[in-house]
Parts: structure tokens; C-alpha cells; sequence
């Protein structure tokens, strides 16, 4: 990750023609959807789940090769989540949760663009109760998504994007409390924005 990150810091210096050292970056507005946080069906089934969050993405890359391009996306995210314990369901608060993934992308076909990612996913709750009684956690975090960029001027594209990552979940409380497992947590996430117009051969 070092090495990704220092190779973008030193591209614009290098003496790739003007073409193919376009940096590009994109805003989007989105909703994510998540998974299970934490299942125990020690007794009961109890389940705790994020709502569907409203999302933004920030991102920018530049370009390694005349095809593929390097760069780093965030993402900030806010919503309710809640447990469920059989037909009961609680309300628990506020969580955030903020991301950063460098990628790599590439053309799939025509304005159509994969992107494959790794970083870190970080848990801001509200209030620190609950299973976040000791404060938030960091997670590595994977994640993979295709984007669709038709133009809408000569400077601006609309960027419509679909987004899938996973991360294993555990907080410092249920580690405490004798959860040494971790849950798998995947999101799918839908969004809609508008990026810098690629020069395009």
C-alpha cells in the first residue's frame, strides 16, 4: 500500500506525456447496503444490522501504464442501526463508518471501467454503548466495482457505479465479552455522480 501510495505522489513529476497523466477524480452520492454486524444464536437468534446508509464518495487517480490507473476512493456512510431478538426489534443509535481503498482500474469495454481495492473501513458510533461500549474499531477491508462514465460535456462524465466490499467485524467490547470469532460483513453499494472528462483515444 506504501508503494501505491508513493508512486501516485511521484507520477505527476515523471515524464509521461500529458495524455495518459491526466489526473481524474469524481464525486457521487449513494446508498450502501450491509450485512450482519454480529449473529448469536446461542439462545436465540440476535442480530445486529446497519440500516441502509446514505453514502458519499470522494476519489481521484492518476495513471501506471497508457490503460490502467491507480488511485484512492473514500467513503463516508451514516445511518441507524438496530438488534433483532426474534420478532423484536431495537433501536441502537447512530453508526458512521468511514472507508479508504486504493485501487486499481481498468477498461472493461467502451466507457464501462473495473476497479479492484484494498484499506480500511473505521466504525464511528454515536454513542459508545452496546457492542461499541469501548469506542469504535478499524477493519482491513476488500472491495471490487464497475463503473459506467457517459459524457455530459467536454470537461464532466456522469459516473453511475456499483460497489461490493467485505471486511471481518469484531469489536474490542465482544472480544471482551468471549466473541473470538469474526462475522463477515459484505456491502453492496449503488451511486451516482459526476467526474473529471477523460481525454479518450
Amino acid at each position: 500500500m506504501r508503494t501505491l501510495l508513493a508512486l501516485l505522489i511521484a507520477l505527476p513529476g515523471t515524464g509521461l506525456p500529458v495524455l495518459h497523466a491526466q489526473t481524474d477524480y469524481y464525486g457521487r452520492l449513494g446508498a450502501t447496503y450491509a450485512t450482519n454486524l454480529l449473529r448469536d444464536a446461542i439462545f436465540r437468534e440476535i442480530h445486529v444490522r446497519q440500516s441502509v446508509a446514505p453514502t458519499l464518495v470522494l476519489g481521484a487517480s492518476l495513471p501506471i501504464t497508457p490503460i490502467y490507473r491507480a488511485g484512492l476512493e473514500a467513503s463516508l456512510t451514516s445511518s441507524g442501526y438496530h438488534s433483532t431478538d426474534g420478532v423484536t426489534k431495537t433501536d441502537l443509535g447512530t453508526l458512521r463508518t468511514g472507508t479508504a481503498l486504493l485501487n486499481l482500474e481498468g477498461p472493461v469495454w467502451q466507457r464501462a471501467i473495473w476497479r479492484a481495492g484494498v484499506g480500511l473501513i473505521r466504525y464511528f458510533p454515536a454513542e459508545d454503548s452496546g457492542i461499541f461500549v469501548r469506542g469504535g474499531t478499524t477493519r482491513f477491508l476488500a472491495g471490487a466495482g464497475l463503473d459506467y462514465r457517459p459524457s455530459l460535456s467536454t470537461r464532466w462524465e456522469l459516473m453511475v457505479s456499483l460497489r461490493y466490499d467485505f471486511h471481518r467485524f469484531t469489536t474490542d467490547e465482544l472480544t471482551a465479552r468471549g466473541f473470538t470469532g469474526h462475522q463477515g460483513v459484505q456491502r453492496i453499494s449503488a451511486s451516482v455522480g459526476v467526474a473529471r472528462a477523460r481525454t479518450r483515444q
